[in-house]
C-alpha cells in the first residue's frame, strides 16, 4: 500500500520492520511503534497522498474504530497509520501544532498540503465514544480522505479476468451516499464507488433504489463500473428563458454566490441578483450547499440566474438525471449540508460539491447547511482532555515508580497511596470530561436546531421579498386599512415636512379636522405626479391657519356661481364653505374646497379642478 520513496515498506507482509522508521506493517495499515516518527512523516513536506491515523485505546475495546474497514474502503488513496493510545501518542502529540493530535479511540485525516499545521480546524477530529459512534467515526474518516482526492489514481488491469457486463438493482446507499450496493440476477452483489463515477456526486443523488443499473462488473474487486450511463444534460434542451430552476450553491460569499445548475455549469450570481436590497449580504440570504430556486434568464445570449421575485410554490422545471434512468439531481428541500448532531461530512473537491472549508465543508456537518464553519469543542471540554492525559501521564510515571520501589521493598505503601489518590483525581477528572462532553452534545442540537430555523427564515425572506417589493411599489395605500387612515397618516407627514421644527409651536397641527366622504377619493384619485403632494402642502396651511395670510392660496369664500353678488354656501349646520388654491397658471388648476365649523374647527370637503363650484 505504501510506496518504498519515502523509506516505508513497498510490501503488505505481516509485522515487516521498516529500518530506521519506528512502523510495522500489516495487511492493510501500518501499526506505529514510534510516535515521534510519524509526527516527523505526517509535517514533512513532499507527501502526495493524505494520512489517515486511526488511535485504539487499550483498555477501551467497545469503542475502538475499525481501522481494517477504513483501509479496504480507502485503498490506495490515502497511508493509513495505527497508533496505541500511550507514550508513543504523547510523543506523536508532542510533534505537532497544538490541538492536531489524536488520543484515545479517535481518528484524524492530515492532508498532504500541510494547511492543517496552521489551522488545525481543517482536519477535524472523530472520537467514539461507544460502539455506534465507532462505526459513525470509521465512515467519517472514509469520508474525509474522499473529499481531499481531487484525481482518483487509476485502477490497476485484472490479470485474470476481463470485467463482465451485467445487470443489477440498487439495494442501499452507504458511507454517507459514497457507496451503493447493488444486487445481481445470480443474488450476488457488488459495490458502486463513488470517486470512480464521472462526475463525482453524491451516488444517492443520481440513483434511486429499487433502480436498475447495467455497468461492467470487475470480478476482482467486487466493483462495478456504470460510467456507460452518463447523460451529458444541455441547457438548450433543458430550461426556457423565464423558468424557474433548482440550483446548487457552491460556493457563497457577501457579494455573490456560485450557483450549479448540474455539474460544469456554474454561473456567478452577483448581490443584486440576489435581493433588491443593497443593504443585504448574498451569504445572509443563501447558504453554501443549500438547494436554491433561481431564474432561468438570458441577457444578450448569455445565460443569467437570479433569485430575484422568485416564488417557491410556482412551477418549478424539474433538475436533470446525471445517468441514463436516474433520478434528478438536485431536488427542493434537500440540501447538500447536514447538521453538526449526525456526525456526517461532505467531500469536496468534485463539481457540485462545496468546497474545503467553507460554509458547507466537512466540519460544518449540516445541512448546511448554514452558515459557518463547525462549532469548535469547547473550553470546558478541550481543558478537561488536556487534563486527563496530563493525569494519565502521572498515573503512568507512578507506576513505573511503584515497580522500583517495589524491587527496592521501601515506600511502597506510600506510594501506592499516593497512586490511588490520583486515580481518585483521574476519575473526578474524567467525569469533568464527561459532562463537558454531554454539554457540548446539548449545544450541537441546538445549533442544528438553529441552522434549520436559520435556512428557515432565509427562504421565507426570498419569499416575502416580491410582496414587500409590490407594497412598496403602490405606495402608502397598501399599508393601511381605510383611505381615512392612510388620509391622517399622510396629512401628518405632509405637516412634519413642510413646517420648519422653529415654527411647528407656533404653527401645531390640529387634532380636531375631519375630512368629508368624497375627500379621499377625490385627493387620491389624481394621476398626475405631484398633485397629490400640492395638495396636501395646502391642506396643512389651511389646518394650521397659515393659508389666510399667504396670498398666493387665495383663500375666499366658495359661492353657488361666480357672480360676485352671489352668497356664501352655508350648511344647515351652520358651517360656511370656503376654497383655497393648490395649483396656479396650469390647466384645470386644483382647488381645496374645505368647511369652517361654528366651533372653528376645519372639515375638508373635496379636491376639485378649476371651473368645479361644487362644495
Amino acid at each position: 500500500m505504501l510506496g518504498g520513496s519515502d523509506g516505508f515498506p513497498t510490501t503488505c507482509g505481516t509485522h515487516v520492520r521498516t529500518g530506521d522508521w519506528g512502523f510495522v506493517m500489516e495487511q492493510s495499515f501500518v501499526v506505529v511503534t514510534s510516535g515521534k516518527d510519524l509526527a516527523l512523516r505526517l509535517a514533512a513536506a513532499g507527501r502526495t497522498k493524505p494520512a489517515a491515523v486511526i488511535s485504539w485505546h487499550p483498555e477501551q475495546r467497545e469503542s475502538r474504530i475499525d481501522v481494517e474497514h477504513i483501509a479496504r474502503e480507502i485503498g490506495d488513496l490515502a497511508d493509513v497509520f495505527w497508533l496505541e493510545n500511550g507514550p508513543e501518542s504523547y510523543a506523536f502529540g508532542d510533534g505537532l501544532p497544538s490541538g492536531a493530535h489524536v488520543f484515545g479511540n479517535a481518528a484524524r485525516v492530515y492532508a498532504e498540503d500541510l494547511r492543517w499545521m496552521k489551522d488545525v480546524h481543517r482536519s477535524p477530529l472523530r472520537m467514539a465514544r461507544d460502539r455506534q459512534s465507532a462505526v459513525r467515526a470509521a465512515g467519517d474518516i472514509i469520508e474525509d480522505v474522499l473529499g481531499l482526492i481531487t484525481v482518483v489514481p487509476p485502477k490497476a488491469a485484472p490479470v485474470r479476468t476481463l470485467p463482465r457486463r451485467v445487470r443489477g438493482t440498487v439495494k442501499a446507499f452507504a458511507s454517507a451516499g459514497s457507496r451503493a450496493i447493488v444486487e445481481l440476477g445470480d443474488g450476488s452483489c457488488c459495490t458502486i464507488q463513488r470517486e470512480h463515477v464521472v462526475p463525482p456526486v453524491r451516488l444517492d443523488w443520481m440513483l434511486d433504489l429499487g433502480q436498475s443499473v447495467e455497468g461492467d462488473l470487475n470480478d476482482e474487486d467486487g466493483t462495478l463500473d456504470i460510467n456507460g450511463l452518463k447523460t451529458a444534460p444541455r441547457l438548450a434542451e433543458l430550461y426556457r428563458p423565464g423558468d424557474l430552476v433548482l440550483a446548487l450553491a457552491e460556493q457563497v460569499s457577501a457579494r455573490n454566490a456560485k450557483l450549479t445548475l448540474y455539474p460544469g455549469s456554474s454561473w456567478t450570481v452577483d448581490q443584486a441578483r440576489i435581493s433588491s436590497n443593497p443593504l443585504d449580504a448574498a451569504d445572509s440570504l443563501v447558504t453554501e450547499g443549500e438547494v436554491v430556486v433561481a431564474r432561468f434568464l438570458r441577457e444578450h445570449g448569455a445565460v443569467v440566474l437570479s433569485l430575484l421575485d422568485v416564488d417557491d410554490d410556482a412551477d418549478v422545471v424539474a433538475a436533470p438525471a446525471l445517468l441514463a434512468g436516474g433520478t434528478p439531481w438536485l431536488r427542493s428541500g434537500r440540501h447538500l449540508t447536514e447538521q453538526p448532531a449526525s456526525g456526517r461530512t461532505y467531500p469536496a473537491g468534485a463539481p457540485g460539491v462545496p468546497r474545503a472549508g467553507g460554509a458547507g465543508a466537512a466540519e460544518q456537518g449540516s445541512g448546511s447547511a448554514a452558515a459557518g464553519p463547525a462549532p469548535k469543542p469547547s473550553a470546558a471540554l478541550m481543558t478537561a482532555q488536556l487534563q486527563l492525559e496530563a493525569e494519565r501521564r502521572k498515573v503512568s510515571a507512578l507506576q513505573e515508580l511503584v515497580a522500583a520501589a517495589s524491587q527496592a521493598g521501601a515506600g511502597l505503601v506510600s506510594l501506592q497511596q499516593e497512586q490511588d489518590a490520583l486515580r481518585r483525581e483521574l476519575g473526578a477528572e474524567q467525569q469533568l470530561a464527561e459532562d463537558a462532553r454531554a454539554a457540548l452534545a446539548d449545544a450541537e442540537v441546538r445549533l442544528a436546531r438553529r441552522n434549520d430555523e436559520l435556512l428557515d427564515l432565509r427562504a421565507y425572506k426570498r419569499r416575502t421579498q416580491p410582496a414587500l417589493k409590490r407594497a412598496l411599489a403602490a405606495g402608502s395605500d397598501a399599508l393601511f386599512a381605510t383611505a381615512g387612515e392612510r388620509l391622517r397618516h399622510d396629512v401628518y407627514l405632509a405637516w412634519a415636512k413642510n413646517v420648519p421644527a422653529s415654527d411647528k409651536a407656533r404653527q401645531p397641527l390640529p387634532s380636531d379636522w375631519t375630512a368629508g366622504p368624497e375627500f379621499a377619493a377625490s385627493l387620491y384619485g389624481f394621476t398626475e405626479p405631484g398633485v397629490v403632494a400640492k395638495a396636501l402642502k395646502a391642506m396643512v396651511e389651511v389646518l394650521t391657519g397659515a393659508a389666510e395670510r399667504n396670498a398666493a392660496r387665495e383663500v375666499h369664500a366658495l359661492r353657488a356661481n361666480a357672480g360676485g353678488d352671489t352668497a356664501q354656501l352655508v350648511r344647515e349646520d351652520g358651517a360656511k364653505c370656503y376654497r383655497a388654491s393648490i395649483e396656479q397658471n396650469v390647466a384645470s388648476a386644483r382647488r381645496l374646497h374645505f368647511w369652517r365649523l361654528p366651533d372653528g374647527s376645519i372639515e375638508l370637503s373635496r379636491v376639485v379642478v378649476h371651473d368645479d363650484f361644487k362644495p
